[in-house]
């Protein structure tokens, strides 16, 4: 990972605590880190893509958002 990454990593982190996210997990990859989150701050919400993943045979919706370059993730079971 490039240094500028790695600061992005960091900084990132604290402007997810900041605006009142929970970070739960952060995954550094090759190119970019990924940080797993409890619940999506507004503005996150506003920029988010979303999907619908299968995980043991439970479906659930999953959001994105690239924020500098990390990729920030959180989950949301889906409604029955």
């Amino acid at each position: 990972m490039k240094a500028e990454n790695i600061v992005d990593k960091q900084n990132v982190q604290l402007m997810l605590r900041q605006q009142g996210c929970q970070v739960l997990r952060v995954t550094s990859r090759k190119t970019r880190a990924v940080i797993e989150i409890q619940q999506p701050s507004p503005q996150l919400q506003k920029i988010a893509a979303a999907f619908t993943e299968n995980v043991n045979g439970q479906q659930r919706q999953a959001f994105y958002a690239q924020v500098r370059s990390c990729v920030v993730h959180w989950h949301q079971e889906a409604q029955a």
